[in-house]
């Protein structure tokens, strides 16, 4: 098989959210493109068949197992592609240099720097300090390192060796409505809220959807997300409609038909689900956080507060928006691409794999046993 880029990107444990997004969109890229490798989730096996330009290794790794081993597959991967110009490790710890040039992709902000007052449950501050320090480690494997905000870029330190580079995600469906018009008939009285664990504050985010409806009868609250995650009393609260976890284009026609957007977050790494809210949805209320300040540069809003709440919003209208930060993500992935040429990397035009099967990895050299977790 012949691809134009000896890229590998490691999404393995990627399968929802703003890291299947990425996934979704770089593979589509790559696959249009010439193509690439990519490592992925076993929930993804559906990209195999989307975009068959690229080529997939489908890793199979428990949380308990990528405790203790979350790199040997690479081994598997590397006896059938060789050494990767590019390896590229979406959220994965480097714990080597595997490729010949090295890129880690920050996926959480929680997991670098200091966040005081941020909500979070025992078990997630754990989480995230003990994947914080196995990426900072990594840092030391490290050519370049990106995040998806300013915000996100300064919370860290590199090592001299190491670069750091801005790579936010790509806004194609808010570009596309702001630039052919495509509007919902009217929207319905609904406020519409995304995400669902402790630091995206859905507490607050009810608290501002009563203040709204207070002026808007018959205003519901619609939250989209994991639903365990959410109290008993705002699941069986009957001015709130829980939809779960949807796929993207349905959040992105929710988005569209609603009226609000509401985003109380604490932290995030990029201002992408904000972008989503506020250029699809009617008006939004969003908090006031550096990511979103970076989306609002140069773009008109006001800074409001709410009774019973903290913490300042920033209220907008979307046909004020002009969109003047968003980026596509053909422009997110060729100044990626530009990046490693800037900074004198040898990329060849077209380099030749060594045959396999679509599905499976094989030419692993004799005498050594193929790991489980990888096929």
């Amino acid at each position: 098989m012949r691809v134009e880029y000896p890229f590998l990107f490691n999404f393995a444990a990627s399968y929802s959210e703003g890291g299947y997004k990425r996934l979704h969109e770089y593979a589509r890229w790559f696959g249009s493109n010439g193509g690439a490798s990519f490592a992925i989730h076993p929930r993804c096996e559906r990209l195999r068949a989307e975009f068959p330009g690229n080529r997939y290794f489908t890793v199979s790794r428990s949380h308990f197992m990528r405790l203790y081993d979350d790199s040997s597959y690479l081994d598997d991967i590397g006896a059938v592609i060789g050494r990767p110009e590019l390896y590229y490790a979406y959220g994965i710890p480097l714990y080597r240099r595997f490729g010949r040039v090295n890129w880690f992709h920050l996926q959480n902000a929680l997991t670098v720097g200091v966040h005081t007052g941020v909500p979070l449950s025992a078990f997630h501050r754990l989480k995230f300090r003990f994947l914080g320090h196995r990426s900072e480690r990594g840092f030391a494997c490290a050519d370049i390192v990106s995040a998806e905000s300013q915000y996100s870029l300064g919370l860290f330190e590199l090592p001299p060796a190491a670069r750091k580079f801005l790579s936010p995600n790509g806004n194609d469906d808010e570009i596309g409505h702001l630039s052919d018009g495509r509007r919902a008939p009217s929207p319905d009285n609904v406020a519409t809220a995304v995400g669902t664990f402790s630091y995206k504050a859905p507490r607050e985010a009810f608290t501002l959807f009563q203040t709204l409806r207070e002026s808007n009868p018959g205003l519901k609250l619609v939250v989209i997300g994991d639903e365990k995650q959410l109290p008993g009393w705002l699941r069986r609260h009957s001015d709130v409609v829980i939809r779960g976890r949807l796929e993207r284009q349905a959040v992105i026609e929710a988005l569209r038909r609603s009226r609000f957007y509401i985003s109380a977050t604490h932290v995030e790494n990029s201002y992408n689900a904000a972008a989503e809210g506020a250029f699809l949805a009617d008006e939004s209320f969003i908090s006031d956080i550096p990511p979103h300040r970076e989306l609002l540069q140069g773009e008109s809003f006001e800074p409001v507060r709410f009774g019973g709440l903290k913490r300042p919003f920033l209220h907008l209208h979307r046909d004020r928006l002009k969109g003047a930060n968003l980026k596509s993500w053909h422009t997110v992935i060729t100044q990626m691409i530009d990046r490693m040429q800037h900074e004198s990397f040898d990329i060849p035009d077209v380099v030749e794999l060594r045959p396999a099967a679509a599905a499976t990895v094989q030419g692993v050299p004799a005498g050594r046993r193929r790991r489980r977790s990888l096929r």
